[in-house]
């Protein structure tokens, strides 16, 4: 959905899901760390850090839009 489309509150809780997903992201990166973690299932850890990394960019991207919207309907000019 638009991000035009959405009330305020829509796009504030969207703005904390996207938070939420990032952190939960994040985590599971760090726990991937080889220095937290044995070398085996290296193809699998490189995977996840793949697709973790399109996740984290499409959450990025979310977050712009919702802020950018948010930014755009309350601006002080």
């Amino acid at each position: 959905m638009q991000s035009a489309n959405l009330t305020d509150e829509q796009l504030w809780r969207a703005i904390t899901q996207n938070t939420n997903a990032m952190t939960a992201l994040i985590l599971q990166q760090l726990e991937l760390d080889p220095a937290l973690n044995p070398p085996n299932g290296i193809i699998r850890q490189a995977r996840l850090r793949g697709s973790n990394a399109e996740r984290m960019g499409k959450l990025e991207r979310n977050y712009q839009e919702y802020t950018a919207e948010l930014r755009r309907r309350h601006s002080l000019e």
